[in-house]
Parts: structure tokens; sequence; C-alpha cells
């Protein structure tokens, strides 16, 4: 199942561009947008692409068709671009995240995303509950307060999702 757009110029037809698709949960936490937006950025960087919000439960048919799932479907298939930490996937969900699994494949496959760093590692420590000084910081004024805030004020998944990007692309400039 692909997203296409038409472009149509005055000449006539032009041709369709395809978005590769991008699957994680409703009502996102910040490993699930963190995730989504690596694919998009960093994975994805030289396509269109587009994120939908689907329920945990995400039809098979749905899976098959998306080119990249993060944060929800219970498996770990890195070349087929599946990265979730939920068993069966992984014994113990602890053990990692979804934003730590893409990030470590980009990392692994030579793209440039060592710098993101320190927001895989709050994003991960605060999808398992861990209580270091840098998630502290992060759920008063990092990443995680910006989502809490951004969730209180917007209705649509999809427009907290754009301002998250927003914001995280301007707070990976600065680590």
């Amino acid at each position: 199942m692909y997203s296409c757009t038409v472009l149509y110029f005055d000449s006539g037809w032009q041709g369709i561009i395809i978005k590769k698709q991008i699957i994680t949960h409703a009502n996102p936490d910040l490993d699930a947008i963190v995730s989504a937006w690596i694919a998009q950025d960093f994975l994805f960087k030289d396509h269109e692409s587009e994120v939908l919000f689907v329920s945990r439960k995400v039809p098979e048919k749905l899976m098959l068709h998306a080119d990249c799932v993060v944060d929800v479907g219970n498996t770990y298939i890195p070349e087929k671009y599946r990265f979730d930490h939920k068993p069966p996937a992984f014994q113990n969900r602890n053990s990692t995240c979804a934003t730590r699994l893409i990030w470590e494949y980009l990392r692994d496959t030579s793209v440039d995303v060592a710098h993101l760093e320190p927001l895989i590692q709050i994003t991960y420590q605060g999808d398992t509950h861990r209580n270091s000084d840098a998630l502290k910081r992060s759920r008063i004024d990092g990443p995680h307060a910006k989502l809490a805030k951004l969730k209180s004020e917007y209705k649509e998944v999809t427009e907290v999702y754009r301002q998250m990007v927003l914001y995280l692309r301007s707070y990976t400039k600065n680590l």
C-alpha cells in the first residue's frame, strides 16, 4: 500500500511520487515519535515519506505493505525495516527500544547518526522507566516535556508529530 501524489503541470502529466510509509502506534510516546522521525529524516532521507499512526494491533496486510514499522508489530527484522522491541521480538521489552534499534541499524550501515546518541539515550530511558538525571531534565525542559506540551495543545496526532519533528530537528542541531 503506497500513498502517491500525481504531479500535473501546464504541459500535462509529469509523473508520480510514491511516498514511503512508516507505521507506528496511535497515541505515540517519545519512542514512537523519535523512531518514526529517524526513519523519515535518515532512513528515507532521499524519499518522500509519511507516518501513519495505527492501533497497536497492526493489521498484517498493512504491516506487509509498509516500508518501515517502528515501535509496533512485535517484530525486529532490521533488513525489512521492522523495529519493535516488545515480545516476541525481544524477551525483555526493557532491554532496548525502537529508537535505539533503528539508530543502531543506521549507525552500523554507516549513516551519520552518531550525534543523536544523547537523544537516543533519554528516549530509551523514558521508554524503559529508568531514572537518570538526563531523563529528569528531559521531563522538565527536553523532548519528553515538549511532547507532553504538544499533546495538550493539539488534538490531531499528525500535528503533534509535525511539531515534534520541527523541535527534534532543532534540538539535535545542538547535540
